[in-house]
């Protein structure tokens, strides 16, 4: 997942990847395995004991024993493309291909139904990521052949929600 964080006014371009149990952090370039335990968190294996106020939806206090600092989390958007089975530039833009879900979430609502006739980008789908709601759009145009996702469902980032025809 790719976010960008603010802390203390100094915006940072982070990537958290879950690895068995652990979490692998890059921050600018730089990369730390960390674990979560209670109120304390281990970084390359030493110990910060943390105290978090605040919601990630807003500004979040992030307290350690000699600092305090006041975090902005922003999820980054990324687009992700799928190989089409034709490769007939006339139909780029419009008809087969799989919209997938950019990040790992739960689907809110699904705003299509199969046979649906969608434009570029009309939105498909609302996924929660994050305490946010994000709209999922359709990159072509074309017809809804087949919905593999329903309200209530825990996605993971890459999966097929919508399939186009």
């Amino acid at each position: 997942m790719k976010l960008k964080i603010t802390a203390n006014g100094h915006p940072h371009e982070v990537v958290v990847d879950k690895v068995t149990g652990e979490y692998k952090v890059t921050i600018d370039g730089q990369i730390y395995k960390c674990v979560f335990k209670e109120n304390a968190l281990y970084i390359n294996g030493e110990l910060f004991p943390i105290e978090l106020d605040g919601t990630f939806d807003d500004t979040l206090t992030v307290r350690s024993s000699n600092r305090t600092m006041l975090v902005r989390v922003e999820q980054v958007r990324e687009i992700e493309t799928v190989e089409l089975e034709s490769h007939d530039t006339k139909t780029m833009g419009s008809g087969a291909g799989a919209i997938l879900a950019p990040m790992p979430g739960k689907v809110i609502s699904v705003k299509v139904k199969v046979g649906d006739e969608i434009k570029v980008n009309q939105v498909v789908l609302v996924l929660e990521a994050m305490k946010m709601e994000n709209e999922i759009l359709s990159e072509a145009s074309g017809k809804v052949k087949d919905i593999k996702v329903r309200p209530g469902e825990a996605v993971e980032g890459g999966q097929t929600l919508v399939v186009v025809e």
